[in-house]
Formats: structure tokens, sequence, C-alpha cells
């Protein structure tokens, strides 16, 4: 078994890290087999959304220290990782940021340093009530990466970004949901059902507008209102276009659910 182990039912590929040994983090083949699975899914039109949680006690622990402390990290892509500007850690976020089908971190334990920069990438994160947070790296004498200093003063304001990287203290579940690092906090026990039932949610939806709703959202972080707007028009004409529209139309005519699963 490897370092991810993945599933696809329903329209969802749910993805678990699965090196509970090391708390999930990023070391081994975790990212390797991540992003092979990643890439998998987004070009397979079966699959609509994207479930990721962890084995153990823990949703993913950042850099592994262990690792990294022997040499070992990485072994055979130092001399990649030294040239490349972004890194393999870094690619992978944009991999992941860059797929059009929504994304869910199921978070089930702890979620610090580059794993909660990873988690930060995700379209939606519900939390088991187990869950803990930390940006970590100031206690390592580490600078923030995996894009954490740029999710995380968008997700919770800058100023509580501010006081989670200089005192990289842990944050419980229950305050990570009134900051809104996370959308909903659930019983441990609950977490995957939860997580399964939205993103099949999702998966039941046009697939077409779904692309483009989750393009938009990404645009708007970096866009200004007026190239927001043509970036909105220009999705909005081609939504009017797919079939899914038609379908759409028909279905408020004849007062039924409309069937999204031909598409």
């Amino acid at each position: 078994m490897g370092d991810c182990i993945v599933d696809t039912t329903d329209g969802v590929m749910v993805i678990r890290f699965n090196r509970p040994e090391r708390m999930n983090s990023l070391g081994g083949t975790l990212l390797a087999e991540f992003n092979a699975a990643l890439l998998e899914g987004r070009a397979d039109d079966r699959v609509r959304a994207f479930v990721v949680t962890g084995e153990g006690r823990a949703w993913n622990a950042g850099a592994d220290l262990q690792a990294v402390g022997s040499g070992g990290a990485n072994e055979n892509s130092k001399r990649w990782n030294a040239v490349d500007p972004i890194g393999e850690v870094g690619r992978t976020i944009l991999n992941l940021r860059g797929c059009d089908k929504p994304t869910i971190a199921a978070v089930n334990g702890v979620a610090v340093g580059g794993g909660l920069g990873f988690c930060s990438a995700f379209d939606i994160r519900i939390a088991s009530e187990q869950a803990r947070f930390s940006t970590v790296f100031i206690k390592r004498a580490l600078a923030p990466d995996c894009g954490l200093s740029w999710f995380l003063p968008r997700l919770i304001g800058p100023e509580r970004a501010s006081e989670m990287f200089f005192t990289g203290r842990m944050v419980d579940a229950t305050e990570a949901l009134s900051m809104g690092l996370v959308s909903r906090v659930v019983p441990h026990e609950e977490l995957m059902d939860a997580a399964l039932s939205l993103a099949r949610g999702i998966a039941n939806s046009p697939p077409s507008a779904m692309i483009y709703t989750r393009r938009a959202l990404h645009n708007s972080q970096t866009a200004t209102l007026e190239q927001q707007l043509e970036f909105e028009w220009v999705n909005q004409k081609a939504c009017l276009r797919a079939p899914e529209f038609q379908e759409g139309v028909r279905s408020f005519l004849e007062k039924r659910d409309p069937d999204w699963s031909q598409f």
C-alpha cells in the first residue's frame, strides 16, 4: 500500500494520506502519488469532486523533519528542487489550485506548517472536532512556505494571520471555525460522512457551470472589479451555450429536478 490511498465512488475521488507513522508529512512518495491521483481525477469526466483526508491522528504535519534532519528527504530530487524556483510542493499546490473540480479537505487531525499551507489551498475545509492548526514555522526557525503566506491572510484576515505566524500557537477546531479557517466542525466519527455528503451534492451539479463558478472564485482573488465583471460575462456566455443550460430551463418549465448525470 502506498503513501496515498485512492477510491472513487459516486463521482467523488477520495484521497487518503497514508503515512500515519510520520503524521502524513510531506515525505516519501506522498506528493508524487497525490499528484498522480489528482491528475487522473482531473482527466476523468466521471470524477466531479475530490475529498482528501489523512490516516491516523494527523491530516498533514508538513515537512518530514525527521527525514530532513537525517539528510534523507527527497533524495532523488535534490538537484531539481535546488534549481526549481517553486519546488515539488509548490508545483503540487499549483496543480491542486489549477484543478477545475471542487476540492474538500476533511481535516481529521493536526494540519500544521506546510500541511496547513496545503490544507489552505483547498476550496472547502471541514474539520473534525479533533482537528488542530498551527503555522509552526517560527518555532522551527523557518519562514512560511507551501503558499501559506498567500492563503492564510485571505482566509482569516492579515491581523489574525500575523498572530498565527508570529506566535506559531495551536488553534483548535472551534477557534478555526470562528476565524473562518474552516467552514464546519463535526464530531470526529461523522467527518467523512459530512465531507462525502457535501462532495456528492457537488458532484450532482451541472459540470460546466461548476467549473466556471470555481474559476470565477479563484480569479476574483487577484482581479479588479472591472476585470472580474469581464471574466464573469465570458463565463456566462459559455454557460448559456452549454447543453446543461437547456436541461436547466426544461426542468424548470416541466417542474422537475434537473438530470445532470447525462453530462
